[in-house]
């Protein structure tokens, strides 16, 4: 019996034995687990406190930009993107007619005569298809300020074109009878003298804002003779660059011609060593301008 309990007794506590090892154990694997979770915790919260930071930091960078920027950036990027718009804008005869450098550096100390302004309007009396400057002073000004009309007898006779450019700028009122002609009276008044106005003045007018001087053609047999920019004709003999550049012919969209017409234009053109040009007025009014070249074989 002695022997029975002893072993019962060494048995209860190898089992009291097992047990306090097993919940040592349990206590380690619960505390390394506590701690694992803490150390993830401050990870994540040391993560969040720098991503804060990080997001703080990149605001108060926004914020000092914007309040650092003027204004007026924005409406420089809007005028930036609308001068791009406005620089992709095509020229229809941009090829046609190049700027001329020679011209330019030669033109230099002239240019402030042929840009000059007249400070006052003229007077201009309409008879039949031209209209006369009958002052001198005033007759030479208005030849002076863009070479417009032709000086003869100490007057200064216009043609229909240059008269209403000059009247749309302004600078010209027109008399019929001692009464004034608006610009739309007289737009009729020119239209009804010759059947050819509308797309001539319209070729004029667009040759005119280009810069260029533009000269009757009607002892070529055509409408326009045209000189490249900067030139200014003077009363006298002329000089080299002073030597026509271009002869224009100004037509309607649905003109219709023969291959003899075309033929004698383009013969007239290569013996005064000039080009020449059709300008093709459409029904929008936009001026096309076409070059037709002889090739021999």
């Amino acid at each position: 019996m002695r022997k029975k309990t002893e072993t019962k007794k060494t048995v209860s506590k190898k089992k009291t034995k097992i047990i306090e090892e097993k919940e040592f154990l349990d206590d380690a694997q619960i505390e390394k687990k506590a701690k694992k979770k803490v150390t993830k915790k401050t990870a994540v919260k040391v993560k969040k406190e720098s991503s804060a930071k990080t997001k703080k930091v990149s605001k108060e960078k926004r914020i000092s930009k914007k309040t650092n920027e003027p204004k007026t950036d924005k409406v420089k990027k809007k005028s930036k993107k609308t001068e791009e718009v406005e620089e992709i804008k095509p020229l229809s005869c941009e090829e046609i007619f190049p700027e001329n450098e020679e011209a330019q550096e030669s033109s230099s100390e002239e240019s402030n005569k042929f840009k000059r302004e007249p400070k006052k309007t003229y007077k201009g009396t309409l008879l039949e298809n031209k209209i006369y400057i009958f002052d001198k002073t005033d007759g030479e000004e208005i030849y002076d300020y863009g070479c417009f009309g032709k000086i003869k007898d100490d007057k200064n006779e216009l043609s229909l074109e240059e008269a209403l450019v000059l009247a749309k700028r302004n600078k010209l009122k027109i008399y019929e009878n001692k009464k004034e002609l608006n610009v739309e009276e007289f737009y009729e008044y020119a239209c009804l003298q010759d059947k050819e106005f509308p797309w001539k003045f319209t070729v004029y007018e667009e040759l005119r804002g280009r810069g260029l001087l533009v000269r009757t053609g009607f002892k070529f047999g055509t409408h326009f003779r045209v000189y490249a920019r900067g030139v200014k004709l003077k009363r006298g003999p002329k000089s080299v660059r002073e030597h026509t550049k271009w002869i224009v012919h100004a037509i309607p969209e649905n003109y219709t011609c023969s291959f003899p017409e075309l033929s004698r234009a383009v013969r007239l053109a290569h013996n005064i060593r000039a080009k020449m040009l059709w300008a093709v007025v459409d029904d929008e009014g936009d001026v096309t301008y076409y070059e037709i070249i002889r090739k021999t074989p």
